[in-house]
């Protein structure tokens, strides 16, 4: 992959965090700074880790499914970027609390699954694993702290168009990867 290909998955994979916090952004009410801060922290950290343990897992696996390598990532990218596309049609993220360490843990791991299986099909594809997860920590880490920010100047807008965007790249990545 080349680094706007890694540019382009970081982006597509922080779209779920953007999300949640422009989410938050939207239903907050005089928020302290610190607290968009927080979330950014908490998913970007969670962005950098799950490739990495995607990585770890593929890599226990790998001798039986070498010869499917390309496809496999492939299809985990489709599949990845179909379920980015179903899930901004219906994706319906409403705070209620103020955002505690409890809120923020459970928005990171929930953010973050897609790294998760994106870090197996870096592995499967031989890159960099721990190249593309700092780029994708630092991505999300932004994108959060934009979508926060964001969401608290619009509070009437739909987010729905760029989880299907997010969606439309991850599937061009999964076709690439199985037909080139």
């Amino acid at each position: 992959m080349s680094i706007y290909e890694i540019l382009l998955l970081a982006y597509v994979l922080s779209i779920d965090a953007f999300l949640v916090s422009f989410s938050y952004g939207l239903c907050t009410i005089d928020t302290p700074k610190r607290y968009s801060l927080i979330l950014a922290f908490g998913t970007g950290a969670s962005q950098f880790l799950m490739p990495l343990i995607g990585a770890i897992l593929a890599s226990l696996v790998f001798l039986v499914i070498k010869d499917y390598a390309s496809y496999l990532a492939g299809i985990i990218f489709v599949i990845l970027g179909v379920k980015l596309c179903i899930d901004a049609k219906t994706d319906e993220n409403k705070c209620k609390n103020l955002i505690t360490p409890r809120i923020v843990f459970i928005a990171s791991l929930a953010t973050s699954i897609d790294a998760l299986a994106a870090g197996a099909s870096l592995y499967l594809l031989k890159e960099n694993v721990l190249f593309a997860s700092l780029v994708i920590g630092i991505i999300t880490f932004i994108n959060s702290l934009i979508g926060f920010n964001l969401g608290e100047k619009i509070k009437n807008k739909t987010p729905e168009i760029f989880g299907k965007i997010g969606g439309i790249i991850l599937i061009l990545i999964g076709i690439k990867s199985i037909f080139l």
